[in-house]
């Protein structure tokens, strides 16, 4: 599947040290990923949302071990989880890509050389056809987060 093929822009090393992904204010919210059709289905809402647990005044990704951050599924996870720090909003604009300003590394390096060069890099990786196929077979991955633009700065607009 070609989410093995996606390169990540957050060391693990940085990821594993975090208090952010992976919870989750609300037990219904917007930012919990939503899994693809050929992608795991245990542990996935009606909706196709990763389901959530409580965690004390928070909720947390089923699959997420608190113990040492780490993700039980990280081989087989959604492809939402995968692009995180971005995320694909579709908009009345059309399908746009973002980088959520909430992730501390995003924050650390918004104006990196390090950041453009991961967004070019995206922005070729989701002009492959194998994508553009990915994302018609997997439509309903594709969010609207205008409501949260305050969270998010705008990168480019994903052709399908």
């Amino acid at each position: 599947m070609m989410i093995n093929q996606l390169k990540q822009f957050v060391p693990s090393s940085v990821c594993l040290q975090c208090d952010g992904c992976c919870r989750v204010e609300l037990a219904d919210s917007p930012w919990r990923p939503k899994v693809g059709q050929q992608e795991i289905q245990d542990g996935v809402d009606q909706a196709g949302y990763v389901k959530t647990i409580p965690q004390g005044d928070r909720h947390q990704c089923v699959f997420f071990n608190k113990t040492d951050n780490t993700c039980g599924i990280y081989g087989q996870r959604p492809f939402e989880c995968a692009l995180y720090p971005f995320v694909l909003s579709n908009s009345s604009r059309g399908l746009e890509m973002y980088m959520h300003l909430a992730c501390p590394y995003v924050q650390q390096h918004q104006l990196s050389q390090e950041l453009q060069e991961h967004a070019a890099y995206l922005k070729e990786f989701f002009s492959r056809p194998e994508t553009k196929a990915y994302l018609k077979n997997n439509n309903r991955l594709l969010h609207d987060y205008t409501s949260h633009n305050q969270e998010l700065q705008f990168l480019f607009t994903v052709e399908v």
